[in-house]
């Protein structure tokens, strides 16, 4: 998680400032205030009075960084378009916000979101861990979407012996991190806690992902697109978000919103295309104002594979395995 200073707050205004703080001090964390006209900080989460923003003050929300639009007054217009945290109405969107920041844990925790349904998440979120495990880091891949599931039987881990989220009941905080990880079902080197048929409409338990994030180098959340709306599973936990998306105008639409829900996230854009009809994927980023992370090839043989048993991953020379180890590299987690 991000060392130093936890929060920042660009604002001259006593009402803004005291506003901002007084969550903080709920957070345990002290607040750093920059006038007007400042440059952007080091911080990990950075806060910008809208009503004070200046035409000459240096951009402050970039992609990739955590940050919030914050006033006491209601009506203001973010000048991107994006959501404002008026306080104190949303005190307790913005000390979830402060928590994330602040939290110190092991590993890091990486999200992995569809644009649309059929985009291929759960493949790709199962490579990228299966890849974390290839470059000998210690990784678990926890399946979010407890209403559908599914994870285990696309991995083929369905008979695996080992704790499911339903096993862990009541009992989930009394887990030791290193048993708790010893007790999940192990896939090519991944530990994996999935859902089954007794947990749809079970709760994810957060003391959980503490325990798997305190056992582990990196974390994967194989999330379902209700985890990506504000103040959700995505922004309360996760280090960076990868939204996939294919090159059609239905995903353009899902990123777009997955891009306005989680702003002032570390939301990055991975994309498979490009489509018969000659979007591209960085037409897809440009329409939505994020970096595109990576583009990769369809893997067509993949759906056909699947239904012989084939795992993801198991094409090891294919895009999704070519795309998992670009993905590590830029998100420094190579060896």
């Amino acid at each position: 998680m991000m060392s130093g200073v936890a929060v920042a707050l660009r604002s001259s205004d006593p009402a803004v400032v005291e506003a901002v703080r007084s969550v903080a001090v709920l957070a345990e964390q002290p607040l750093v205030v920059h006038p007007p006209g400042s440059a952007l900080p080091e911080a990990g989460l950075v806060l910008d009075s809208v009503a004070e923003l200046g035409a000459a003050d240096p951009e402050w929300h970039r992609p990739s960084r955590r940050f919030a639009w914050v006033a006491v007054e209601h009506g203001l217009q973010a000048p991107d378009g994006g959501p404002c945290l008026v306080l104190p109405d949303t005190a307790e969107e913005l000390l979830t916000r402060i928590r994330a920041v602040s939290v110190s844990r092991r590993a890091r925790v990486i999200g992995v979101v569809g644009a649309r349904g059929g985009a291929g998440a759960s493949s790709l979120a199962a490579v990228l861990a299966r890849t974390c495990a290839d470059a000998r880091l210690s990784v678990a891949l926890v399946d979010a979407d407890l209403d559908h599931g599914g994870l285990e039987v696309l991995i083929g881990s369905e008979h695996e012996a080992g704790l499911r989220w339903a096993d862990l009941g009541q009992e989930q905080g009394g887990y030791a991190p290193e048993e708790l990880s010893a007790g999940l079902p192990s896939w090519s080197g991944v530990r994996v806690l999935s859902g089954d048929l007794r947990s749809v409409g079970q709760a994810v338990s957060e003391e959980t992902l503490t325990a798997l994030g305190d056992a582990h180098d990196v974390v994967v959340l194989d999330l379902p697109r209700s985890a990506a709306r504000a103040g959700g599973l995505a922004g309360r936990w996760c280090d960076v978000v990868l939204a996939l998306a294919v090159c059609d105008v239905q995903s353009a639409a899902g990123v777009q919103a997955l891009a306005r829900s989680l702003s002032g996230l570390d939301l990055r854009l991975v994309v498979r295309g490009p489509a018969p009809g000659g979007l591209q994927p960085q037409d897809l980023a440009a329409s939505c104002g994020l970096p595109l992370l990576a583009a990769m090839s369809p893997e067509r043989s993949l759906p056909a594979a699947l239904e012989r048993g084939v795992a993801p991953g198991d094409h090891r020379r294919g895009p999704l395995v070519r795309s998992s180890r670009r993905i590590l590299e830029l998100l420094g987690l190579a060896p």
